[in-house]
């Protein structure tokens, strides 16, 4: 459980598990994200889009642990539900259009009091960078949502700010990486 140390060795079932919660701003393609990360492609349809917001778990052998991810999405009634039970936050804003600072802010709070436990890792995600194309303009975005949310996320909580695409998986492993890695440290 919790706290118990990591024991050395072992047949790689260690039982350690990660319920990584996927949530975001309407349309940042919080969904497709979670989707993308179980399945390894873009959801093409309504159907697949759907399925990630039921849990689905992918085996990380590296870090030998399973991880089980659901996408929220924009759906607060979602978040009520799956928030609280969250041992990593991921939370993703579009990349590819200017940064709402206050909207984004609202957002995010609204999730962190929407019962994510304390000390829960969050990992911000700027999805769609498949579209931006100028490099400068998504480092400066990047840095705007790390300010909008810094604010909320205080000193209490790791913050890592990140940039994928759900598209085309550019950066998606190193999201997953990140939940992990993160996982790892409870």
């Amino acid at each position: 459980g919790r706290g118990a140390p990591a024991e050395m060795g072992g047949s790689g079932s260690t039982g350690k598990e990660v319920r990584a919660v996927v949530v975001g701003m309407p349309k940042a393609g919080s969904k497709a994200l979670a989707s993308y990360i179980t399945t390894g492609q873009f959801p093409e349809s309504a159907f697949e889009t759907a399925a990630a917001t039921e849990w689905q778990k992918i085996r990380r052998t590296f870090e030998e642990l399973d991880l089980h991810v659901l996408g929220a999405g924009s759906a607060q009634y979602l978040w009520a539900k799956h928030v609280p039970s969250a041992q990593a936050l991921v939370f993703v804003v579009d990349g590819s259009e200017d940064i709402d600072t206050a909207r984004v802010a609202k957002m995010f709070a609204a999730v962190v009091d929407g019962g994510l436990p304390e000390g829960v890792p969050i990992t911000v995600v700027l999805n769609k960078a498949d579209l931006v194309e100028d490099p400068a303009k998504g480092e400066e975005r990047k840095g705007i949502a790390a300010a909008a949310i810094g604010a909320a996320c205080g000193a209490v909580r790791q913050c890592r700010v990140l940039t994928a695409s759900a598209r085309t998986g550019d950066g998606v492993d190193e999201v997953v990486r990140v939940i992990c890695g993160n996982g790892l440290t409870f």
